[in-house]
This record gives C-alpha cells, structure tokens and sequence, in this order.
C-alpha cells in the first residue's frame, strides 16, 4: 500500500481496504523516512516488536518488581512467535498504544488504536466501573474519528472514507460471503490454551480493579481474531496475557501447589509443541507472501511489460506491483470475495477499468478450495471483462 500510496493513489478511493488509516499513515511515513524496501518493512517491524518487549518489561517491573518484568517478557517471548507475531500486522501496531492505555489507565489512548484497527472498541469495557473513563473513551474514539473524517474531507475523500472503514466495515463486511471463518477446533485450542492455563493459575479474584487487572484487558482483545480466526490477531491479547504471568509473581508464594506446578508443566509442554511446530513447518523457509514464485511472477511482469503500463493482476499477490514496479488501474484492491461480491461492485469495477488504459492482464491459476475461499474464488463479471480482454487482443 505505501507503494501505491507514493504513486498517487488515494487511500479509500483509488485504494480499497476496511481498515482505519492509522497504519497506512505510519507505513507510507517510515517509508518516506527508510525508502521502499522489503527490509525497511523488517526493521520496522522488528522495531515494533521492540517496543512491545520494552513496554511489556517496563509495566510488569514497575507495578509487580523487577522480577515480574523479566517474567512477564520472557512469556511473551516465548509465546509471540507462536502466534504469527513477526509480521507487520494491524493488531501488532495497535498493541503499543493498548499497552500505554493500560499502564496509564487512559481511554483516551484506545482513540490511536481505533485509528490502526476497529477493534480497539472492544476493550472500552474494562472501565465499565468508572463511567467517566467509558465516557472519555468515546469521546476520544469519536475525536479520532473526527479529526481523520476532517482529513479526507479537505482531500474529497470523506464519502470514501465512510464507506469502507464505517460503513462498509461494520454493517456489510460482517455478512459478505468468504469473510466469516471461524476456524477448526485445533487452532482454537491452539489459540486459547495459554489462556486458560494461566487464567486457571490465576483463579477467581474481585472484579473491583477491572481496567488494573490485565486478565480482563487480555480476555477482551481475544475478539480481535472475529469474525476471521488468524493467530496474529491475538497479538494485543497476549501482550496482556504476559502481563497477567507478570502479575502473579508479585504473590509467587500463594501459588506453590502442586496443581500450579502441574498447570505450569503443561505451559511448558504447549510452548514446546508449539516451537516443534513453528521449527518444523518454517526454519529456512522463505518470508510470507514473499516466496519464490512471487518473485517469479515479478520479473515476468516486468519482463513482458513497460514501467509506463496499466498491469492487472487476478488472483495475484499485490506485492508483485512493488517487486516489479508496475502500477495498477485504478481502484487497487485484493481481490476477495468479500469486497467483490458486494451488490454492483464488480459491475462498477469494471466500468472504471474501462475508462483506463488497462495495457497488460495476468492471470494466476485458481486453487479448488472453496466457492468463497480466497485464491479459489472466481468473481464472474471480473473475469468476463478480462477474457473479453484477451480475445480482442488476440491473445
């Protein structure tokens, strides 16, 4: 997106995501800063990651002691990766500003979350005793939303940007085809496990101390990862997570039973299957949505094409646009089901490709995995419009 976006193209009009801007604005600033890299995007990340780490150590050592923070960041250590956590993610960049919200008991600091991923919202409750801090948190969504919608207003944009990030995000984006997927029992229980062991190590307390207490922080960021079950959306849950490990050595003498030590042991065995897994299926592999064969879609396309040429690609990884400097028609958007099948659209796309100099298609082949199923799914009236591209070009 930060390619397109130093190429002119408008987020939410000649660039189509449900998202909130904040991460395409930190994104496309970084970038403006490091230059467009596949390594910029690494340091970035790996920064971020940092801080996270940092944040975790400073807030468990300075509300628990010292030793509460080193615990509390060797758990999220351990479990990050786990969870799909070295990428650079909507729910990883949310989770510094989660973190200040907690140690400071701020909701005004959900608003900058709000502005990287929606599902910020969903923590509001942990101040559900101090109604004044519920308050505050919805006026500080509200005065995000506020001063972004002033953004786009001043570049004709707000229209847009209503629709896809508000509109779109929360009344349609829930109900459109391919989008909801829950999951299989396994990743659930791969996903909650961690949960459960230390919530059960933890055991009942009072409820007086919700907005202090990051057990209840952890539990309500689990709804980041609904309705599209991925790993790497529990990345603010199990910052939170972390500090609740934290929390409970501050009280390390109460918790010497022999049911914690036995709980403590399965900890130890689920971070060991799970680093088995991870060594297993991705030791030396090559970075997601980088391998091979995207690089080899790359320099086809721009073997067989010039810088100055509309290239379309169907059902092809979008970071082909940056690897081969190519640019696409405008408006850009991955191609899923649940933008494509919204009623009219894929008849809109098309009238405006049409209105382009749409110089090049191609087209890579179709999974069997699914009607809806990304890199399965075939929008119809899409494909039409490029096959009637290839017969009038001979092709």
């Amino acid at each position: 997106m930060p390619y397109l976006m130093k190429n002119g193209f408008e987020l939410y009009r000649d660039m189509i995501v449900p998202w909130t801007p904040g991460l395409m604005w930190i994104l496309n600033g970084w970038f403006k800063l490091a230059g467009l890299s596949v390594d910029g995007l690494k340091l970035l990340t790996w920064g971020m990651i940092a801080v996270i780490d940092l944040q975790i150590y400073y807030v468990a050592a300075k509300k628990w002691r010292e030793k509460a923070g080193l615990a509390a960041l060797t758990f999220f250590v351990l479990l990050q990766p786990v969870f799909d956590g070295n990428g650079m993610w909507f729910d990883l960049a949310a989770a510094p500003f989660l973190l200040l919200a907690f140690y400071w008991r701020q909701p005004l600091l959900l608003a900058p979350a709000f502005l990287i991923k929606q599902s910020a919202m969903w923590l509001l409750p942990v101040f559900v005793r101090e109604w004044r801090k519920v308050l505050f948190g919805i006026l500080g969504i509200l005065g995000g939303l506020g001063i972004s919608m002033a953004y786009f207003f001043s570049k004709g944009l707000a229209g847009d940007y209503w629709f896809w990030a508000y509109d779109f995000a929360f009344r349609r984006l829930p109900a459109m085809p391919g989008h909801r997927d829950l999951g299989n029992w396994r990743l659930w229980i791969l996903a909650l496990a961690p949960f459960v062991l230390v919530g059960v190590i933890r055991g009942t307390r009072s409820i007086k101390n919700i907005s202090g207490d990051p057990f209840y922080w952890a539990i309500l960021a689990i709804p980041f990862a609904i309705p599209r079950l991925g790993l790497f959306h529990f990345q603010p849950a199990i910052a939170f997570l972390a500090l609740t490990v934290g929390s409970l050595i501050k009280s390390h003498k109460s918790y010497k039973t022999v049911k914690t030590y036995f709980l403590l042991s399965l900890i130890l065995v689920y971070l060991g299957f799970s680093w088995y897994r991870i060594i297993q299926s991705q030791w030396q592999k090559p970075n997601r949505f980088l391998e091979p064969e995207v690089y080899q879609l790359a320099a086809k396309v721009a073997l067989e094409t010039k810088k100055e040429e509309q290239v379309l690609l169907v059902n092809g990884p979008e970071s082909v646009y940056f690897l081969a400097d190519r640019l696409p028609p405008k408006p850009w958007l991955t191609q899923f089901p649940w933008f494509l099948e919204l009623p009219g659209f894929q008849e809109d796309l098309v009238t405006k490709f049409k209105q382009q100099n749409l110089d090049q298609v191609f087209i890579t082949p179709y999974l069997n995995e699914g009607k809806f199923v990304p890199g399965s799914y075939r929008p119809k009236i899409l494909l039409n419009y490029v096959e009637g591209l290839s017969l009038e070009s001979g092709e």
